[in-house]
């Protein structure tokens, strides 16, 4: 009686087993805001202040991580919505300079001429936030391992919060919060995207601004950011201007008093066949626990060329094919 107890008891929990892993393979028709989201092995998604970036009929998600020793992972999906774990890119091992290195919001373009792919970040060390500088790291697959370049502050400025746009001309910009995050600043990159070129404008001087994301939208650009109130949300502001190096507009208001509960980190244009739709990249953050800090993705309209609008829901269904975000 025991072994066939124990023997129904194994074979319910196999059947469980089975049962679990085909729930986990079944393709997810749409995403849950502020749950724990999960790759398609089961596991826990970490990728948070990252950047997106589309590559043939894959989207790829490159964001922090920062358990047992890992800095950057890498995800891929098709429909933006199941997402597979494709390997960890930076690591403490990556280099002697990241021993005991923080890094902070890891933002990858790809450079035609050279066919590599460019990572910048924020870069700290021994775990307080009085260097303030950038890194630079490169790779020839997006999937693969990246080679660490440097730690630096571009022109003697700090740098902290950041983001990286690549233009359609093929000219590359940093744009980092500097002055102990009191100022932005634009750079424009070096041809092969490794180095700073030029310190082209300061934005809002003073303004107390970080968590950039920039994304162009027919004749403009936009930037959105939060202010600067450690891991508590706050209200989101955007500005738009037809060049990057300006005249930009005044900041706008966008979302209620604290974003809906999120900070800004990326802006995903989802291009299909019928329309162009785009898409908000959040963090949530629980800053006493890492860890516990879930990922949200909400619709950006846009009203009249330049207004542009916050949805706050919470499901999001997205048609890549068509380029549509419910």
């Amino acid at each position: 009686r025991y072994k066939m107890k124990m023997f129904k008891r194994g074979l319910v929990l196999c059947m469980f087993a089975l049962m679990s892993a085909a729930v986990l393979a079944q393709d997810k028709e749409y995403i849950v805001n502020g749950t724990e989201w999960l790759d398609t092995e089961g596991n826990v998604i970490n990728a948070h202040g990252g950047g997106m970036l589309k590559v043939g009929e894959y989207y790829y998600w490159i964001g922090e991580n920062r358990r047992d020793g890992v800095f950057v992972s890498c995800y891929r999906s098709k429909d933006l919505m199941n997402w597979e774990f494709r390997g960890h890119l930076l690591t403490r091992d990556s280099h002697a300079e990241l021993d005991k290195a923080n890094i902070e919001r890891p933002k990858v373009v790809y450079n035609k001429k050279t066919g590599k792919y460019v990572m910048w970040m924020h870069y700290e060390y021994g775990g307080n936030y009085d260097k303030a500088r950038a890194a630079v790291a490169w790779s020839d697959d997006i999937e693969k391992p990246f080679t660490y370049v440097k730690s630096f502050r571009p022109f003697d400025n700090m740098s902290r919060d950041c983001t990286l746009y690549r233009d359609s001309d093929g000219t590359a910009y940093f744009l980092s919060a500097a002055r102990e995050n009191y100022d932005l600043i634009l750079y424009k990159l070096t041809d092969d995207y490794l180095d700073v070129k030029e310190q082209l404008l300061t934005l809002w001087p003073g303004g107390h601004r970080e968590a950039p994301a920039i994304v162009k939208r027919g004749k403009y650009y936009f930037l959105m950011t939060s202010g600067c109130t450690g891991w508590a949300p706050n209200q989101g502001k955007y500005a738009y201007a037809k060049s990057l190096t300006g005249p930009w507009s005044e900041l706008k208001n966008i979302g209620d008093n604290v974003t809906f509960d999120t900070q800004s980190t990326f802006i995903v244009p989802v291009e299909g066949k019928k329309q162009t739709s785009y898409l908000y990249i959040g963090d949530r953050w629980d800053g006493r626990r890492y860890f516990n800090s879930k990922y949200i993705f909400f619709p950006l309209s846009f009203h009249h060329d330049t207004t542009k609008e916050l949805h706050n829901v919470e499901k999001v269904k997205i048609d890549v094919k068509a380029g549509k975000i419910n």
